[in-house]
Formats: C-alpha cells, structure tokens, sequence
C-alpha cells in the first residue's frame, strides 16, 4: 500500500522525552516533503503550546491544534478549521466539574488560542501544578471562570487520579453529543489522567477526516502515529495506525504496527520504512 500523508502526535511521539526532535526524525519528515507527501503535526496542545515544535518541521506541515478544534495549513498559511464550544454550555460544565470538586481549566478560543484560565485550586494535584508552571504567563488566574466565558473557549480540560477522571467521564455522558471528551494518561505523575471536554465533532480522527477531504486522500492511504490514549481514535482511522514503543498496551494492542520508542528515532523508522 502506498502512503500520501501522515499524521504524527507531538509528545511522546515526535518529540524524545529529553522534549527535542531528533537531527534523524527531522531529515526524515524533510525527505517525506521532498517526495511530496502530507505530513501533519496533531496533537491536543494549544498553538501557543505547539508553536515550538511546529516551529522546527519543515515549514508546509498542516498542523492540527487542540485534537482537531484548530487547523492550519501551515504555521503561517490559511486557517482551515476553528471549533469553539457554546458558551452557555461552557459554563454549565465548568459549574457541574466544580460541583464535583474538580478544577476546570479554560482554553482561550481559538484561532487565538493563548491563554489558559483557572481559579484557585480546591485540592493538590500534582499534574496541573506541573501543567500550569510549564504554560508559565499563559495561564492565568481568576477569581471566577464565569468572568472569561465572555466568548465561546476552545475546551474545557480538568485532570485527577484515574478512577475519578473515568468516574466524572461517565458523569458527562449526561451531555451526550453536545459534547466530546478524550482521556490521556500522564507521562509525568503516577496514575493521573487529563480529561479534554472538547465541542462536538471535534477528535483527531475527525480532524484526519476533515484533511482527507481538503487534500483528496481516503484513510486507506494515511498514517497516523501516536503515544497516548487520546491517539486511539486517529490511529484506529488510518489505514496505517501506529503505536509508539513507549505507548502503553492497550495503544500498541490497537494499533497495526508498533514502532521504536520516541527515543529510538521511531517518527523516522516508520518514514523510512512504510511512507517512503
């Protein structure tokens, strides 16, 4: 089978643990644009956050922001996609998540996408200690998220320990396809999950779909690869899904292909092997 675009998650995946891109996964996405295939960044960070990385790819990489809310041609080219969640609805998730003791952070609407919204914690939580203090003069504190949801954010995202994150994902249900949600296990603090609570329609999967329809490609002819539980979707999609070696079991079970761990160049292994 041949390949025309592939879509590659940012952490965990292109980039090693030590939060760089390797000199080989680097040439290898250079050769993939040579040879004249899509190669897009897509992940569930912000642009503000996903700038770094968007920045070191070649510069006609379709990027893929906040799991599909925001799409851009490239870093600097045409808007594509931007998703927002209703601000009345909006607001009612932030009161229900505070209801059940979590802390809800919101996402600046994209295409802006910058700044990130939270009040003062109710309870220790070692991930979003960790997340706030790595989005430094991004993230923002107030005395009340009502005083933000003056527009329609881009998501909503709490994080906890995995059995209340499944617990309140549940809970959310309640809200059936008005919204979505996708789970992703921390890499960083022991059995914590961030919850993204994003606007209907919006997934990578949805987001490959989307570029297949822009670009002319069917998933038969697309790779997807990633590290995390919010990768399942895309890689299920793809007619090619790969898992990291550094996923963990149920991802690399999901996917057709398992690939060297991001800290063995696996970005550039399944370039070199199945793309070109």
């Amino acid at each position: 089978m041949s390949y025309d675009l592939i879509a590659i998650d940012i952490d965990g995946t292109l980039l090693t643990s030590r939060r760089d891109i390797s000199s080989r996964t680097l040439h290898a996405l250079r050769r993939a644009v040579a040879a004249g295939k899509h190669v897009a960044l897509c992940t569930g960070r912000s642009l503000n956050s996903g700038r770094p990385a968007a920045e070191k790819v070649p510069p006609s990489t379709t990027l893929i922001f906040h799991s599909g809310a925001l799409i851009l041609e490239t870093l600097d080219g045409p808007l594509l996609r931007a998703v927002n969640m209703p601000r009345p609805l909006a607001s009612g998730l932030v009161d229900f998540i505070k209801e059940r003791g979590h802390d809800p952070l919101v996402y600046e609407p994209v295409p802006e996408s910058r700044y990130i919204w939270f009040e003062r914690p109710r309870s220790a939580n070692g991930w979003r200690e960790r997340y706030l203090e790595a989005n430094g003069d991004k993230a923002v504190q107030v005395d009340d998220l009502d005083q933000v949801l003056n527009r329609d954010p881009a998501q909503i995202a709490v994080a906890g320990k995995g059995s209340s994150m499944h617990d309140l994902e549940a809970e959310l249900a309640g809200y059936g396809n008005r919204i979505g949600t996708i789970m992703s296990r921390s890499t960083l603090v022991d059995d914590y999950w961030c919850m993204e609570i994003v606007p209907a329609g919006v997934s990578k999967a949805r987001a490959l779909a989307f570029l297949g329809k822009q670009y002319g490609i069917g998933p038969d002819r697309m790779i997807s690869i990633g590290d995390n539980y919010n990768d399942l979707d895309m890689i299920e999609y793809a007619g090619l899904g790969v898992a990291m070696g550094n996923a963990p079991d149920p991802v690399r079970r999901a996917a057709d292909l398992v690939a060297p761990t991001n800290d063995a160049d696996g970005v550039a292994h399944v370039i070199d092997t199945c793309l070109l």
